[in-house]
């Protein structure tokens, strides 16, 4: 059963993932909307092939890019994911069952799991792990935050939790995750530096160590072996760079 939710999709350089992401959302929807923003690889051309609607688009921004992909969107109900997640048979289920009749919420949250390098987290910071990703754009679209997009729910916005998961084929190296701490510790400095902020001591040096004890020891990320140490030294490594960069006050 096909129902009227769109999918939009935003890609970069993404043809080794677009197509399990594609090809489970088809079991959901006909209309499947890929925003890419100037991709090197066959990105576009496999997602059309796939029976996608691609629009080529210059980067604007996370917010702005989405937004876009929503306009072009055939139906009110959004269906929001990124180009290297997937959405598993039970969540699919879950949401078919959450549109056998016209919802009586206003946006659906969705709970992820994270294949990091090819292996399955199961504990640490990222888990558990939600977010909201079905919404009707009549009422809700995304926020302007340059660094981790949002939402806009109001408190008078009802959120309703499903069951399954969305599977997020994260990096495939450590490398790649390493670049992304550094990538988005410059976003976050540079948001911070616009708005006139300053860290602290605390910030630049307490936090990092706390984030670390929380997401390895608190969180049981040692029980996902060395990469629940990678991940749990990365994230405190983040932490560290994004108010080092920010600068003191």
């Amino acid at each position: 059963m096909l129902l009227p939710l769109s999918a939009v999709i935003i890609t970069v350089n993404q043809e080794k993932k677009i197509a399990k992401t594609i090809e489970a959302l088809k079991t959901l929807t006909d209309d499947i909307v890929v925003v890419d923003s100037g991709s090197k690889d066959a990105t576009r051309t496999v997602a059309a092939a796939l029976g996608a609607r691609v629009f080529e688009r210059p980067w604007p921004g996370y917010s702005e890019q989405k937004n876009f992909g929503n306009d072009q969107a055939k139906y009110d109900w959004i269906l929001s994911v990124d180009d290297d997640e997937v959405v598993s048979d039970e969540l699919a289920k879950s949401i078919r069952a959450a549109f056998a009749s016209e919802p009586k919420t206003d946006a659906f949250n969705l709970p992820f799991r994270t294949v990091f390098a090819g292996k399955l987290i199961r504990f640490g910071g990222w888990n558990p792990e939600a977010h909201i990703r079905i919404f009707n754009k009549k009422n809700i679209h995304w926020n302007t935050d340059a660094v981790h997009e949002g939402l806009t729910i109001r408190p008078e916005h009802s959120v309703q939790k499903l069951s399954g998961y969305v599977y997020h084929y994260t990096v495939d190296t450590l490398e790649q995750f390493a670049q992304k701490t550094d990538r988005y510790s410059t976003l976050f400095a540079e948001k911070g530096i616009k708005a006139g902020k300053k860290a602290n001591f605390i910030k630049i040096y307490l936090s990092p160590a706390f984030r670390f004890l929380v997401e390895y020891v608190v969180k049981l990320g040692f029980l996902d072996g060395y990469y629940g140490w990678f991940i749990a030294k990365e994230n405190a490594r983040y932490t560290y760079l994004k108010y080092k960069k920010l600068g003191e006050g």
